[in-house]
């Protein structure tokens, strides 16, 4: 998982980073790489999880590992083409066959990444934790206590990775690319070479560790084997179901084009997976999902936007990458403290607790934008951004990553605990991803209307209420589950009349 996150955080760093260098004139090559990506997790996440459904668990993943791996590297590859290829003409100059290729690499890879944190991230994780091997220790924690502890691990993970990766990228590129400098106009390229060789490098790693996996851990095996009896039952019934005289008559013309029809709905309702979205919006867990999902339509969070409009201000880059990794310290601190809280409170009740806290400690953030922030474009003089409103703004920021993440981890949890037993759970898990991808794609759409760095306290807003709105629909989850939204104890004098 550390190789396959490492891979996939460099990737996604390095791939804006190559287009903004080389594109120094616009933002909207990186923009339209970022859309592009983000509309395919919300067409093909449901996708991502019927394949993991439908296919046995260990060769999905390793299809899964070779495409991660090769879109990466060609993704790479055309990064080095496009900067072989000398300075944009103009800034509409990008759209390039080779452009084109990048996009559809990225998405892939994009795709890919959905699919494998599907995979291992959430029903292998269950698999592993809710089956012990049997080499463990009788006195072995709970498989709940296993659950938490592995999911921990793996935001942990992905957490250093994000960390880590852009200053290992950024290092590469300052040692090979700065130093080696320009070549008659075209900007080294040694760099997208050490990626390359790294990401083929990791491939074979990881292929050959996932079949490790597999074979350590038999609850796999054993699952896969439940839920190939399950799909061999269901084909079994279908069979017995159908009407004997239909292999047996030939259709008349207008009965095979009514067919075709019927083929044809059955076909596109399958596509748009309306039968799995009422179903998942029928369960208790939809609204937890909900809530999750509301919280990625935010600029609130050190992404390429915050970092951009940062930049507007006039922070220096160091400072921006310490303000991002107190942010990645206090988000595992986040990790760290969920599974405690669980125990303590409950699952439900730890859920509540992290998602509001990340609600008021985004109240600072939002004051600094409307007191402090300049509405108009502020010169360069130094951070247009005063002391105070600096310290409201990285400070409420860095504190909703404890929140953010410890709600992250508890509902990740909350989702497999729900879907453990369902035929279909890496399936619905899918259509979380979908959620989490529109309410993404909402951002960047929010931010290409209000673009101007002045309007970003408007940006900021709809963020806050999203997140707003993500914890009341929390709390619709929480009344569903306990039956109240919170105990308050009464009073003995209030019981006595009682």
């Amino acid at each position: 998982h550390t190789s396959s996150a490492w891979n996939d955080r460099t990737a996604e760093f390095a791939l804006y980073l190559y287009l903004i260098v080389h594109f120094k004139d616009t933002l909207l090559p990186s923009s339209i790489l970022g859309f592009c990506m983000t509309a395919t997790g919300v067409t093909l996440s449901r996708f991502a999880g019927s394949l993991i459904d439908d296919y046995p668990k260990l060769g999905v993943v390793r299809f899964l590992i070779i495409t991660q791996k090769l879109s990466s590297t060609l993704a790479y590859v055309a990064c080095a083409a496009i900067i072989a290829s000398g300075p944009p003409i103009s800034t509409s100059g990008f759209l390039t066959p080779t452009f084109l290729f990048l996009l559809f690499c990225a998405c892939l890879l994009h795709f890919s990444n959905i699919a494998i944190s599907i995979a291992v991230e959430r029903d292998w994780a269950a698999c592993i934790a809710r089956s012990p091997n049997e080499e463990e220790e009788a006195d072995s924690p709970p498989s709940d206590d296993n659950l938490a502890c592995l999911n921990t691990y793996l935001r942990q993970i992905n957490l250093l990775c994000k960390l880590l990766a852009p200053l290992f990228v950024s290092t590469l590129t300052i040692k090979f690319d700065t130093t080696m400098g320009f070549k008659e106009g075209i900007q080294s390229t040694t760099s997208i070479w050490i990626l390359s060789t790294i990401t083929f490098l990791s491939m074979v790693f990881e292929l050959y560790w996932i079949g490790v996996v597999y074979r350590r851990f038999p609850g796999l095996a054993e699952d896969q084997s439940r839920k190939n009896a399950e799909r061999e039952q269901r084909e079994v019934h279908e069979d017995e179901d159908l009407p004997p005289q239909v292999t047996l008559q030939p259709m008349s013309t207008w009965q095979s084009i009514c067919d075709l029809f019927v083929r044809i709905q059955i076909y596109l309702e399958e596509l748009i997976s309306f039968s799995e979205w009422r179903e998942m919006a029928h369960l208790p867990i939809f609204f937890s999902s909900a809530s999750i999902s509301l919280l990625y339509l935010t600029v609130l969070s050190f992404d390429g936007i915050m970092v951009s409009y940062l930049k507007t201000l006039y922070f220096t880059d160091d400072f921006i990458a310490e303000m991002r990794g107190i942010c990645v310290v206090t988000g595992l601190i986040g990790t760290a403290i969920a599974s405690p809280l669980e125990k303590r409170v409950g699952s439900v009740r730890a859920g509540n607790w992290s998602i509001w806290s990340m609600v008021f400690s985004l109240i600072p953030v939002i004051i600094s934008f409307y007191e402090f922030a300049p509405r108009n474009e502020p010169r360069n003089n130094g951070p247009a951004l005063p002391l105070l409103g600096a310290l409201l703004l990285f400070g409420g920021m860095a504190l909703s990553r404890i929140g953010l993440w410890s709600f992250d981890l508890i509902q990740t949890k909350q989702l497999q605990d729900a879907l453990v037993t369902h035929p279909r759970r890496n399936t619905l898990t899918g259509l979380q991803f979908t959620m989490q991808n529109v309410a993404d794609l909402m951002k960047y759409i929010l931010t290409m209307i209000l673009y101007r760095p002045s309007q970003f306290r408007w940006a900021a807003t709809v963020s806050f209420a999203s997140v707003t709105t993500g914890a009341v629909t929390y709390m619709v989850y929480v009344k569903k589950e306990r039956g109240h939204i919170a105990h308050i104890p009464k009073p003995a004098w209030i019981k006595k009349i009682l």
